[in-house]
């Protein structure tokens, strides 16, 4: 008679313990029973589902232990509905589970099974060994004597050799440590956390790795072993009493910095808890350790699962950890003899450990060497690399921000020599010192201006230290070691200036603009010099932390593994162990994500510039005003009608309207009245976008009106709960919102005000005034919605806003060697204000989580707008279309672009109640579609690649069951179009497997492990000729395809006959603190694919951008209409340039490169019309008092600004006027006169 059979499946770990515990009973009751166990990972295929489904319906005992629900048991109904064994039990772990449980389990008493519970709840060999015994009557078999289930230690003090201790006394004595010993200053003294699992599991070699490695460097290393979450059945303890008890010792702190191994979130799961880590107050390094295999973490760049993105690197950076290296991988074992289960165990990845208690140890450094003693270098990013753009930095002036950072150096007690009571100095000190741009000065001035220059004694050892893969690879790119790029006589110069114990540098150019002939190299390495600066900093400079200023610099975007990095990796390279600290504007979760993991830093987010309403100027507010004088005559003196309207069309014509609205001086007089309305509501429209009022300064705030408007910005729409102030304002005043801005032009029927766009305009002006009366804490009269945004403004907005002066301190203590602690990320002008204060290390959303279902009704609103706009502009659903979809925007809605992507597919995400997750798709029914399903060709940036790999995955998923439906062709374009393509690859002799995955391929992004579209770098460096040499390098960059059998195949025709038939781009923007002429990246990578299309195709596909900036009220524009819309409301306004003038230096530099933007997508796109170009040469070049200006605090911007407008002319891409060009080129050269005088 064969024994009892115990099937059981488990997906939370335990195995190994349980093959343990069943060889014990062996030993002590042969042959008393067999046991059948697998986890999710040994049922890999639909094969061995079935084979486990059989043998559970065959067992006696069948035991299911779930980790999250059924998610992790994906074929949980079926195996339910096979098994018929008389006893089944759920284990009980959350919501979910625990109703399962109670659903499915049987034949066991009260009292067993809440015996069963607390066995599995403890864990270990013995808790097994002993609930094993304890079923052996419930199988028929005799019984064992059996031990009630053993607590196990939920926190403890471990030591490698000696065990654990949960009373901290006993442990320091028994590793003969006395209270002298650990309040030695000097030594640093390292926490080590690690998962109570790994314990129990009885696999700690890579915290015995770690253990070794601290205690080797010459560091006391303390780990602390922790369950971590809170179990009614357990004792366990909450943080506060792990942080007093073994993080503190006699109630003095103990450790200076922490390194986790622990994956999930404390923040998220015990609300509150993360509190005593902000009183800890000390750097938490996150080491994960990752659920590869060591072969594929080192062999691909792709490194990680995407579940260890996000429970091991998200989810740790909500608790304020700072990402460094993998500390261990997962290594598959042979199945388990006693189980027949596949067990996993992490092995330790030594020299990663090595860089991770280097890097630790010197952060922990910081805690403990006085102010005076520490050096700091602090770097400044210059893209395009030219002397007009040395410290840019998106929203921030980064000058005074420096300036301000140096002042509080001093007062902190560091050596400082200088101080500048102006930025401006600072910037002059900069340019005039050795600075990256290579135009203006001999080798030889160079090397005199240098800060610094390392010899062949320095950089023949930095060589060595270069993994040979690496330095062969930087040969073949520039030349052996160390190369030409700013070296001089075998000496590598290095820019910057040194200021007592603080250096002032910037950050080596990456190099394209240098070597223009490798721009379709996405792989090209960094030069030697880059990474030869960063060693210098190391070791002649002797920094003990380096800060980066700003949004953003490229050492994050090197080539390399995604997370997790390794040795070969370029940015682990450069940044090496130097701790990063990097403050970050708080809009941008995308890119400072990148930054955190990818350089290992610190971040500080910093708050936006001042938002503003952009109003009417100059010529706008000219036919503004007419406009108003003809609808009072209207009503007054009809007779001056005719005249009135001929003064209109001519103030219409000088100020170029006729070319936003596409019409002429025929059209509009065939129904005036119309004309007028649609002209008002176009200028209505400009005068209310919200636009930008000069730059951030770290650590100050807004004060008087500038925080009014601020304020009033961030009020306008919805936060959460709290209702819009512009909505519940109208509502006060009589007007329903959204009836005003749908008929801005029209006539106010309540009377009050000439027109709704002059009702709008009062209506805002009410904002104003409520706003400043809270501000100046006056009293006012407003009652409900009205009052309650008030409220929120009072109690939680405004003093928000003022928490935001810690910015500086926040950077000044991670110089201490304090903890950073995290906060939301977002659009504060978007309802977001819960990323407030700033001086946060900014977090993001899980990406399994992603789309939520506001953001999904966010993207349907857009996708259902898309095709509505589509339709009205050519009468045909749109077919076959592109999408730009980039991380940041994602991150930031948490997902409004794709739930946007998914919608126009006909698909919606399906979410798990207990968890919010999205466990799959599901396809909506073809008679509740407003439209067919569309065809989409996804390019993907490369941090959406690596930061979102679930939403990759799901993209592809989404592409192959749309495909796959059975539907008519005229209802499916996808998979009319796969079929179309199928049957052709099949007539080119492929198989219909391969022509089916070959056709399928939807889903493109940047090489593996490179990030960028390399079109700005490409026009930067002047490196093109015509517009299809700027297609070709998009392809290039972009022809890599990404689905379930292809991590970046290399795929650029494929990529093209996508191309051919596209006919419809889009790209979808959430907030107006950016817009498509902010930023390089916009025209990079969506000008560049506009570009791209028409280049293969031979036509112009139209091209939309959506605004969701407010959430209920979503748009779409042509890329036409868009760049026309900013022109108006930001790029001509003297109110945005007045802004930017404040800020000097760093104020003409962004000025510069507006220009610059505005060329890129003319290039790529023909996007900006003469009209335009006339209007930046008379505002920005020519204009009398913005000339002597530029010449004052920046004359390298006025010249690239008169060298990028002739430039536009001399390829022919605006037709100026011979008058226009001359007066250009004498800019030019007495600029370049100017520049040379000054920098020579």
């Amino acid at each position: 008679m064969s024994a009892p059979k115990l099937v059981i499946y488990g997906a939370g770990g335990g195995l190994a313990s349980l093959g343990r515990a069943f060889g014990m009973l062996q030993e002590e009751a042969p042959g008393c029973m067999e046991i059948m166990a697998r986890s999710g990972q040994d049922l890999f295929d639909r094969k061995q589902v079935k084979n486990f489904i059989k043998e559970a319906a065959e067992a006696d005992l069948l035991m299911v232990i779930l980790h999250g629900g059924k998610s992790s048991c994906p074929f949980f109904d079926e195996l339910m509905g096979a098994v018929n064994a008389p006893l089944v039990y759920v284990h009980p772990g959350d919501e979910e589970e625990t109703a399962l449980a109670k659903q499915h389990t049987r034949g066991m008493d009260h009292d067993i099974y809440s015996r069963t519970v607390l066995y599995l709840k403890h864990g270990g060999r013995e808790n097994w060994f002993n609930l094993l015994k304890s079923f052996l009557p419930l199988l028929g078999v005799p019984s064992l004597e059996f031990d009630p289930p053993h607590p196990q230690p939920c926190q403890a003090l471990y030591h490698p050799s000696l065990g654990v201790f949960e009373n901290p006394d006993e442990y320091w004595a028994a590793r003969g440590y006395g209270d002298e010993d650990l309040a030695n200053e000097k030594r640093p003294i390292i926490g080590l956390w690690f998962a109570q699992y790994v314990y129990l599991e009885e696999n700690t070699e890579p915290i015995d790795a770690i253990f070794k490695e601290v205690e080797s460097q010459g560091c006391l290393c303390v780990p602390i072993l922790w369950r971590r979450y809170n179990d009614p059945l357990l004792d366990v303890k909450d943080t506060k009493w792990v942080v007093e008890n073994y993080c503190r010792h006699k109630g003095r702190p103990l450790v200076n910095a922490v390194i986790s191994t622990m994956s999930f979130s404390l923040s998220l799961l015990c609300p509150g808890e993360q509190e005593y880590l902000r009183d800890l107050d000390v750097p938490i390094l996150q080491a994960p350790m990752l659920m590869v295999t060591y072969e594929f973490w080192r062999e691909t760049v792709e490194a990680v699962t995407p579940m260890d993105v996000s429970m091991s690197v998200c989810a740790s950076e909500t608790d304020g950890h700072l990402i460094s290296v993998p500390s261990a991988t997962r290594q598959v074992a042979e199945a388990d003899p006693m189980t027949g289960a596949r067990l996993f165990r992490y092995e330790p990845l030594p020299k990663r450990i090595s860089k991770l208690v280097r890097l630790t140890k010197n952060w922990a450094r910081l805690r403990i060497k006085s102010n005076h003693e520490k050096k700091v270098a602090i770097i400044f990013h210059n893209y395009p690399p030219r002397n007009d753009r040395i410290g840019c930095a998106a929203g921030l002036d980064s000058f005074a921000s420096v300036a301000l950072l140096v002042d509080r150096l001093k007062e902190e007690g560091y050596r400082v020599e200088r101080t500048w009571d102006d930025p401006q100095e600072l910037a002059r000190e900069m340019v005039g010192a050795l600075s990256v741009d290579q135009r203006w000065l001999t080798p030889d001035a160079m090397a005199e201006r240098a800060a610094g220059l390392a010899g062949p004694e320095l950089h023949k050892d930095w060589l060595r230290e270069l993994p040979k893969a690496n330095s062969d690879n930087m040969d073949k790119d520039w030349g052996s070691s160390p190369g030409e790029l700013f070296v001089h006589e075998n000496q590598v110069m290095i820019n910057g200036v040194v200021n007592g114990n603080v250096y002032i540098g910037i950050q080596p150019p990456r190099g394209f603009i240098e070597q223009p002939e490798k721009i379709h190299d996405p792989y090209m390495t960094p030069s030697w010099h880059y990474l030869y600066y960063y060693r210098w900093i190391r070791d002649a400079f002797k920094a003990d932390a380096v800060m980066h200023i700003g949004k953003h610099g490229s050492l994050e975007w090197l080539p390399g593994k995604s997370v997790c990095l390794s040795g070969t990796c370029y940015p682990d390279l450069a940044i090496m162990e130097l701790p990063n600290i990097y403050p970050y504007i708080v809009n941008d979760p995308g890119e400072g994500t990148q930054a955190k993991r990818r350089s290992y830093c610190a971040l500080i987010d910093h708050l936006i510039p001042v938002m503003t309403n952009a109003d009417v100027y100059e010529e706008l507010a000219e036919v503004d005003n007419r406009i108003t004088d003809y609808l009072q005559i209207k009503d007054l003196n009809p007779q001056r009608l005719k005249v009135a309207a001929e003064e209109i069309w001519e103030a219409v014509a000088r100020a170029n309207l006729d070319k936003d609205l596409e019409t002429d001086r025929e059209e509009a007089f065939q129904d005036f009245d119309a004309f007028l309305e649609k002209l008002h509501s176009y200028l209505s429209e400009c005068q209310d976008s919200a636009i930008s009022d000069g730059l951030h300064i770290m650590g100050q705030v807004p004060e008087g009106e500038r925080l009014v408007e601020l304020a009033t910005q961030m009020l306008r729409v919805r936060m959460g709960s709290t209702p819009s102030l512009r909505e519940a304002m109208a509502h006060e005043m009589g007007y329903d919102l959204d009836q005003v801005l749908a008929n801005r032009g029209s006539r106010d029927p309540n009377g009050k005000y000439l027109t709704y766009g002059k009702a709008l305009e009062a209506i805002h002006q009410h904002c104003l005034d409520a706003v400043g009366s809270v501000c100046r804490e006056e009293a006012h009269q407003y009652e409900d919605s009205v009052a309650e945004a008030l409220k929120f403004l009072a109690e939680i907005l405004l003093p928000n806003i003022e928490g935001c002066r810690g910015e500086i301190d926040q950077a000044v203590s991670c110089l201490s060697g304090g903890y950073a602690p995290p906060g939301p990320t977002g659009s504060p002008t978007r309802g977001q204000v819960d990323c407030l204060p700033t001086g946060r290390n900014f977090f993001t959303l899980d990406p399994f989580k992603m789309p939520t279902p506001a953001a999904w009704r966010v993207g349907v609103s857009l996708g259902d707008d898309l095709v509505q706009k589509h339709r009205e502009k050519t009468g045909e659903y749109p077919d076959n279309v592109g999408q730009l979809i980039w991380a940041t925007s994602n991150m930031r809605t948490q997902g409004e672009e794709m739930a946007q992507a998914l919608y126009l597919m006909g698909l919606k995400p399906v979410w798990n109640r207990t968890s919010g997750r999205v466990e799959g798709l599901e396809v909506i029914p073809l008679n509740e579609l407003k439209f067919p399903r569309v065809d989409i060709t996804f390019r993907t940036t490369g941090l959406f690649r690596d930061a979102l790999p679930n939403l990759m995955q799901l993209l592809d998923k989404a592409v192959r069951m749309v495909s796959a439906l059975k539907e008519p062709p005229e209802s499916n374009f996808l998979r009319r179009n796969v079929i179309r393509e199928v049957g052709e690859l099949e007539k080119q002799g492929m198989s219909p497997e391969e022509a089916l995955e070959e056709a399928s391929l939807r889903v493109f992004s940047d090489p593996p492990g490179t990030y960028g579209a390399g079109v700005a770098a490409a026009i930067d460096a002047k490196a093109w000729e015509k517009a299809d040499d700027l297609g070709e390098v998009w392809v290039t960059w972009a022809g890599y395809a990404y689905n379930k059998n292809h991590y970046g195949a290399k795929k650029p025709e494929t990529l093209k006959r996508r191309l051919k038939h596209i006919k419809v781009l889009f790209k979808s923007d959430d907030s107006r603190e950016y817009d498509i002429l902010g930023s390089d990246d916009y025209n990079a990578y969506f000008g560049g694919f506009v570009n791209a299309v028409r280049m293969v195709s031979g036509i112009q596909p139209l091209a939309y951008i959506g605004d969701a900036s407010d959430p209920d009220r979503v748009k779409n524009r042509t890329i036409q209409e868009e760049a026309k819309h900013i022109y108006r409301s930001r790029i001509l306004n003297p109110k945005w340039m007045k802004g930017l003038m404040r800020h000097g230096y760093k104020g003409a530099g962004d000025l510069s490169r507006t220009v610059d933007n505005s060329f890129h997508w003319d290039a790529t796109t023909g996007v900006i019309d003469d009209w335009m170009y006339q209007g930046l040469a008379e505002k920005y070049a020519f204009d009398p008092e913005i000339q002597e200006w530029f010449k004052e605090v920046n004359p390298h911007a006025l010249h690239n600004i008169a060298e990028r407008l002739l430039e536009a002319i001399n390829r022919g891409m605006w037709n100026a006027d011979p008058e226009t060009k001359k007066k250009l080129e004498e800019v030019y050269l007495e600029m370049e006169g100017e520049v040379e005088e000054t920098t020579v």
